[in-house]
């Protein structure tokens, strides 16, 4: 048999095994497959660790569905009531409020859950007393010396919130504004010279004043609700003039401030656990979730 015979009889053997099938390819990407195959083994064994590839992410369809899957957000409330009504509607198992009683702030971690079914820890509430205009006025008005006109104004606004005093001794209020409304300022000076035969002396004295032709209040007492929960509170405020320029200006300071934002501190705390009526754990302190 020749060449061509041979080529002819092995196309056609070959030809004889059947009809050529294409190799098909599945060109689906498997990586989903395998992510939710290794999603579903964590969960069975209450692992919490899974490997993923780098170039997938997780996205959150929520928004999408016609609900939320939980609840979670935080609400924000300056009153005692409100914030504990919304607490006590919303808490979920493990539920507890925290009170930063030194900077008068509370929240209740609403979804805490337990120590076996620990929750996320992202549904709360706020309480975040808002201070009185009163109190807020005050404050303001003790964080920098004050003119005659800018103190005498001050007063005259809140006229029905103080009273003034010299020691112990009460003034009317309209005397302490006349005799705030009409300080002087006098300075006096004397000067000394001394020659003696082998020294000589110089020596100048020089003194300023402060008068008024009515009786110039030490102190004031000022009475207000510091917050809008809080009981009214009396704030002790002293007054100097300072004399060191041409026109006089006023320092006031607040006696014994530390002592009133402790006390106020001890009241927030004590209303918030009235309010809950033992509902609610109220425990002293600040949480944070970590992640």
């Amino acid at each position: 048999m020749n060449t061509a015979q041979n080529e002819t009889a092995t196309n056609t053997e070959a030809f004889a095994l059947g009809p050529y099938a294409p190799t098909v390819f599945d060109h689906r990407d498997t990586k989903i497959e395998q992510i939710n195959s290794a999603i579903g083994a964590a969960i069975a064994t209450h692992t919490p660790l899974v490997a993923l590839p780098d170039n997938f992410n997780l996205r959150n369809i929520e928004t999408h569905l016609p609900t939320r899957t939980r609840a979670c957000g935080t609400m924000g409330s300056p009153y005692i009531a409100d914030f504990v009504s919304y607490a006590g509607t919303h808490r979920e198992d493990g539920a507890a409020i925290f009170v930063d009683a030194e900077n008068m702030h509370a929240v209740a971690v609403l979804n805490l859950g337990t120590p076996d079914e620990p929750g996320h820890a992202d549904q709360k509430a706020e309480l975040t007393p808002k201070r009185t205009a009163a109190y807020d006025a005050l404050r303001n008005l003790v964080r920098a010396p004050q003119t005659q006109r800018d103190l005498a104004e001050w007063l005259e606004d809140w006229i029905a919130a103080w009273t003034a005093h010299d020691g112990e001794t009460q003034i009317l209020n309209h005397t302490a504004l006349q005799a705030i409304r009409n300080l002087t300022i006098e300075a006096a000076s004397r000067s000394e010279h001394k020659d003696e035969s082998l020294s000589a002396a110089r020596s100048t004295f020089e003194s300023v004043t402060a008068s008024s032709a009515h009786t110039l209040p030490s102190r004031f007492v000022f009475k207000c609700k510091p917050y809008p929960d809080l009981v009214e509170r009396e704030f002790a405020v002293r007054l100097s003039v300072l004399t060191g320029e041409s026109k006089p200006k006023f320092s006031l300071r607040i006696t014994a401030i530390e002592d009133h934002i402790e006390q106020m501190a001890s009241e927030f705390a004590v209303l918030i656990r009235e309010a809950t009526e033992n509902t609610l754990p109220v425990l002293i302190g600040t949480y944070s979730k970590t992640n």
